[in-house]
């Protein structure tokens, strides 16, 4: 049953190259098992998203009483369980066949409530020794984070479309190609939020519009095309991984449990801010990769 399961959980995976190991084996697949459960019970990937943001808000508010480490541990069983659940809605939505990019961006919104949550729940225990500055701190680390996410997901999502060959998740190459989804509030709403964090990813990228055009070219082209992802995995899927390292939601979500556990979330407020410097040597190695990616077809 474990490796019928397991055997699943890789039949529901768009792209191994772009998933981290604890994603295949835990969040993954847990996250299956509650897919399935939601199919059986006719949710739609929204309502199980709306679940985990409801769990993981009550695991963020739980970290403020830090002194008790029970209540800290419920705290941070509830984040976890928010994040499995937060996998398993985009793989209910692939089940039944209701992936949208709406559903996607819904599913980034939550996943950044629940992260508020943590840090407002996490801080508040420090008012008394800070003051009000920790707020600054965690708007601080809160931000840094944000940065360093839409970075990571802006190379996982070039990865699946050059590689993967699928226009899920792709990035326009400018905003003002980001149209509404509706005309309701919530997707006006979802069309700021959006379009703000595609203007953080392409701002802070080191791929110009030029060479993403050019990418793309080549990786649809027939002559190129096997050539190119062969290439671009070589450069790019070790570099994938330092990435999720500094930049994932797992380590930002791991690191806070821990320090939240240790009842010094401050430190790990400090931590998070101060470990954005990483990514210079790691921008500064994608851009160097990118462009022997392009010299190679360049000489041909």
């Amino acid at each position: 049953m474990f490796k019928k399961h397991l055997e699943e959980v890789y039949g529901s995976i768009k792209l191994i190259d772009i998933e981290e190991r604890f994603d295949i084996y835990f969040s993954r697949f847990f996250g299956l098992y509650f897919a399935k459960i939601g199919r059986y019970y006719k949710l739609t990937p929204t309502q199980v998203s709306l679940v985990s943001l409801f769990v993981g808000v009550v695991g963020g508010i739980l970290l403020y009483y830090q002194n008790d480490v029970w209540i800290v541990g419920t705290g941070s069983f509830l984040i976890v369980l928010a994040g499995v659940l937060d996998s398993s809605d985009g793989q209910l939505a692939r089940m039944t066949g209701q992936s949208s990019d709406l559903g996607r961006i819904i599913d980034g919104v939550i996943d950044n409530f629940v992260f508020v949550a943590v840090y407002l729940g996490g801080s508040f225990f420090f008012l008394d020794s800070y003051g009000w500055w920790i707020f600054g701190l965690a708007a601080a680390a809160g931000y840094t984070q944000s940065l360093k996410s839409a970075l990571y997901e802006f190379y996982k999502s070039e990865y699946l479309q050059l590689v993967g060959k699928t226009t899920t998740g792709h990035i326009p190459l400018s905003v003002d190609e980001i149209e509404p989804g509706g005309k309701k509030w919530y997707h006006k709403f979802l069309h700021v939020v959006y379009k703000d964090y595609t203007a953080k990813q392409l701002a802070y990228t080191t791929r110009t519009k030029e060479w993403r055009k050019t990418a793309i070219e080549l990786s649809q082209d027939e002559q190129t095309s096997d050539t190119f992802d062969s290439n671009y995995r070589k450069l790019n899927n070790p570099l994938l991984t330092w990435w999720a390292l500094v930049c994932g939601t797992n380590t930002h979500r791991t690191a806070a449990i821990v320090f939240a556990m240790m009842a010094r979330f401050d430190l790990f407020l400090w931590a998070s801010t101060i470990w954005t410097i990483a990514l210079i040597p790691i921008s500064i190695s994608q851009k160097i990769r990118d462009r022997k990616l392009l010299e190679a077809f360049e000489k041909n």
